[in-house]
């Protein structure tokens, strides 16, 4: 059992049983002290209340002090935990949403026990107040350079409230004085460019075989990113390594390039070797720079493409938008007309149904087309991408110079525009195109007409290729039937078109003496898919198809395929068939059957059964018994049965297993598995090394963009957004993987640390930009922690509740029941002082020395003391007291 406090816990299963009635009163003085300025149940409640309205109480000690004289001053329990003037660094929340944390500067109120924050005008429009709506006289006021005004004296009808514990400031602020910005928008200012750092990111493997001629092969594989963060620029570079027994080994160059953000421009800066977007024309390998649009740096609610709603309102109405029955957007609009540009993007889309509530409680509805494909972009946004540099290609030297660009624009609802051109030597290629939002669907249609150069080649007595390559999607949601018809695509190019890389190695191969016939281009591309619900428990219908054909080579490559999924209760089931047909003429049809049943209430541990069989006359059955443990799930195991039967052949059966472990610096994995003469066994390693101001942390795999913590002797204490992370012995831990450019939430779990340890807040938010690091300081309090048994010199008892203070006047601890002290933030030895009230002769002195300190990971116990205490009296009176000594066990 632990009995809490304002400055830690009580275990008081390490000392003798309390007296029950003692034990309520204590807890509730120690629950007593909560923050005095919580925030409001509701929005509505005014915040002053927590400031303004009287909450103090009354202890009565006579009954509390253990001789009966009523000596002990409990005055500053009645007033809970006061906020003191001072700069505190706080997460702002404005109408229940979190926009920033920063340093807020609160000041003494006259009439008021709690010292109120301060506002100006820059953290005013920080939090998006419209300044320009406020009164001229406020606005001046609010710019003085010392100002300091009570936020609903700035803003009518506007709302402030502290909860000190968990350093949140509440903000409620009426929508008419805030500037209209789209939800989950983050002020560049609040972006966090990282600190200096240098990193590396690894994934290597190693895998060995033994086949049945006894013959045994061994390779191993790693791939390396390795970064320089300095001031705005990033750089980067990626390769991988392999190696094999049978074959000696190979380092290949993937990309390096140097990068940094123009938020300005909302885009990215490239220069090295790259790739390019891939959004309109084929992605391509290049050396050279790259500037093209980020959407990251657009809030949640802007990236991907959703429609514009427009209406008009007859008053004060309420907007509700629904798609597909389902409520996903709602609002309060002023008279006039309104606009709402901020939905997020749902899918394959699905009309939208807008239903406008008047305040006379009358209701006018319609309807928005809503369909979307990849290329199609909100109203008056834009994307675009240029490049210039030359085309990279595997194993040629060639190094052809080239330039691309692109834009697309989102010019209505119903019509995006995108268009771009190549030129290359030899090649140039130009495309137009445009992405429809209809009723019927969303429709993708565009064209690029390209003109290639080959040299040495003779057809038809020309040396130029003009060709054209058509391509058509489609993408269409259909609520009623519970019907998605995703990305439907089909392309057709003539004979003479090339892409810009089939262009550059049909050059390369001729000038090597080759042939245009040598370079397999894609002459028709099709591919549909589409999702049918069946209903509530009637299961989920799937059905997908592809094909391509080629110039230069007859046949077609196809391939379709149909699934049934569905469950009974907690079991999964599927079916499903695979028909697959080569241009070589090859064919081959799968049949599949899966359940997946969970073991235990916690489903923490999954059987999956499967059977297989194909037009081979192959049939494989397979059991896996899978699962996870660990406080984070950080341990992964599987082990897997499988049988065989070919026709031609004699059944066989073999087994495997595997383990993954998500360690707090890497993350292993091992498999082995045998068979009918075969043996197979790997290991693997992913992680990261990060070198920051503070030194060098091991990490679990790095994403592009992560961050480093610091918390100062708090070995041990989980990150919470990272399975498995954990704080190491120098207090750093790296968090993995952040979004670029949102708000991300940090959290430490203080379970586990030394109770020495404090943690003064346990959560940050920040905004990092892409790729930056942010190093994000947590303050703890380091000091030691005694449970103190304490009389008076002359045997009498201390007074209940009074307050013990440190040598610098700093609080650390209450005198509790049976003269015991829980004291937090202690040297190895000094003198603490008891006062019970502010009278010359109710406060002694007990100097005391603690004993050798535990292991730094030690959570168990406290450090027990007795000792006794002096009255305070003048030095010529003064004796001396005795020095308290670590108890005997």
């Amino acid at each position: 059992m632990t009995l809490p406090s304002r400055h830690g816990s009580l275990d008081v299963g390490l000392v003798p049983r309390f007296d029950p009635l003692y034990l309520a009163i204590l807890s509730a003085l120690m629950f007593w002290q909560a923050p005095a300025c919580a925030a409001p149940e509701s929005q509505n409640e005014p915040a002053e209340h927590s400031s303004t309205q009287s909450d103090d109480v009354e202890f009565d000690n006579t009954f509390l002090s253990p001789n009966g004289g009523g000596n002990v001053d409990l005055s500053r329990f009645a007033k809970g935990n006061v906020v003191l003037p001072g700069e505190y660094s706080v997460d702002i929340y404005l109408n229940g949403n979190n926009v920033a944390r920063t340093p807020v500067l609160f000041r003494a109120v006259a009439g008021q026990k709690n010292a109120q924050p301060c506002f100006n005008a820059a953290l005013l429009q920080s939090l998006g107040v419209d300044l320009q709506k406020l009164p001229v006289d406020m606005q001046n006021q609010l710019k003085a350079s010392d100002a300091c005004v009570a936020l609903p004296q700035a803003i009518t009808d506007a709302t402030v409230a502290f909860d000190f514990g968990d350093q949140r400031l509440s903000v409620s602020i009426p929508q008419n004085v805030l500037r209209r910005t789209p939800r989950g928008y983050v002020s560049p200012d609040q972006w966090n460019a990282g600190v200096t750092t240098g990193m590396l990111n690894y994934n290597a493997n190693v895998y060995a075989t033994r086949n049945p001629g006894g013959v045994s092969t061994s390779q191993g594989y790693a791939s390396l990113t390795a970064g320089l963060n300095l001031g705005g620029w990033h750089f980067r570079h990626q390769g991988s390594f392999s190696w094999a027994n049978t074959g000696g080994s190979q380092y290949q160059n993937i990309a390096t390039y140097v990068q940094r953000d123009l938020p300005s421009l909302a885009s990215q800066l490239t220069i090295g070797e790259a790739y390019t977007s891939g959004d309109l024309f084929d992605s391509t390998a290049f050396r050279g720079v790259q500037l093209g649009t980020d959407d990251r740096m657009l809030p949640d609610s802007m990236r991907g493409y959703a429609p514009v709603v427009r209406g008009i309102a007859n008053s004060n109405a309420q907007v509700t938008i629904t798609q597909g029955g389902r409520k996903i957007y709602e609002t309060t609009v002023a008279p006039g007309a309104f606009e709402i540009d901020d939905l997020y993007p749902t899918g394959f889309g699905g009309d939208l149904h807008v239903s406008v509530k008047e305040a006379d409680g009358s209701v006018h509805s319609f309807s928005v087309p809503y369909a979307a494909v990849p290329l199609a972009l909100r109203p008056g946004l834009h994307r675009y991408n240029f490049v210039i540099g030359t085309v990279r290609m595997a194993q040629s030297n060639a190094n052809p110079v080239f330039a691309q660009g692109t834009w697309q624009q989102g010019i209505t609802n119903l019509i995006t525009g995108y268009g771009g051109m190549t030129a290359a030597e030899g090649y140039i290629s130009a495309m137009l195109g445009t992405a429809l939002n209809t009723p019927i669907g969303s429709v993708g249609l565009d064209v690029t007409q390209a003109m290639t150069s080959i040299p040495g080649a003779q057809i038809y007595g020309a040396q130029r290729y003009n060709g054209t390559s058509m391509r058509v999607s489609y993408s269409k949601s259909i609520p009623q039937t519970s019907t998605d018809i995703a990305i439907a695509a089909y392309r057709y190019s003539t004979g003479g078109f090339f892409s810009l890389t089939d262009a550059m190695q049909t050059r390369e191969a001729m000038a090597n003496g080759g042939a245009v016939s040598n370079v397999m281009r894609q002459r028709n591309r099709a591919s549909v898919s589409v999702n049918q619900v069946l209903g509530e428990r009637a299961g989920t219908f799937g059905m997908a198809l592809s094909g391509s054909t080629y110039w230069n080579r007859s046949g077609s490559d196809l391939s379709y395929s149909v699934a049934y999924s569905n469950a009974f209760r907690d079991i999964n089931y599927q079916l499903s068939v695979m028909r697959e047909r080569s241009s070589f003429g090859s064919t081959n049809t799968t049949y599949y059957a899966n359940v997946s049943i969970p073991l235990g209430k916690s489903n923490s541990v999954m059987s999956s059964s499967s059977l297989t069989r194909d037009t081979s006359g192959r049939t494989q059955a397979q059991t896996t018994l899978s699962g996870s443990a660990g406080a984070d799930n950080t341990l992964y195991y599987s082990a897997t049965a499988n049988y065989a039967n070919q026709s031609s052949s004699r059944a066989t059966t073999d087994g495997s297993g595997s383990i993954v472990y998500r360690a707090p610096y890497a993350v292993l994995s091992a498999s082995a598995g045998a068979g009918r003469g075969y043996q197979q066994a790997s290991i693997g390693v992913q992680g990261g090394v990060v070198a920051h101001p503070g030194g060098i942390t091991l990490a679990q795999p790095l994403s592009d963009t992560f961050g480093v913590v610091e918390v100062p002797g708090a070995e041990g204490a989980r990150v919470l957004n990272s399975p498995g992370v954990r704080v190491d012995s120098r207090g750093y831990a790296v968090v993995p993987s952040l979004t670029p450019y949102s708000m991300n939430a940090v959290e430490l779990d203080p379970t586990g640390l030394p109770l020495d340890v404090e943690l003064k807040t346990t959560s940050q938010q920040v905004a990092p930009h892409a790729g930056a690091v942010p190093l994000l300081k947590f303050q703890t309090d380091l000091g030691r922690t005694a449970l103190i048994t304490v009389r008076q010199a002359n045997g009498e008892a201390l007074p209940f509740g009074a307050e013990v203070l440190d040598e610098s006047g700093k609080e650390v601890g209450v005198v509790g029941q049976g003269d015991r002290i829980l004291a937090r933030g202690l040297e190895n030895e000094g003198t603490l002082t008891v006062r019970w009230n502010d009278k010359a002769d109710t406060s002694c002195t007990m100097p005391y020395k603690l004993g050798a300190a535990k292991d730094s990971k030690s959570t168990q116990g406290y450090q027990q003391i007795e000792t006794s205490c002096r009255i305070s009296l003048p030095t010529n009176q003064a004796a001396e007291n005795t020095v308290g000594k670590p108890l005997q066990n």
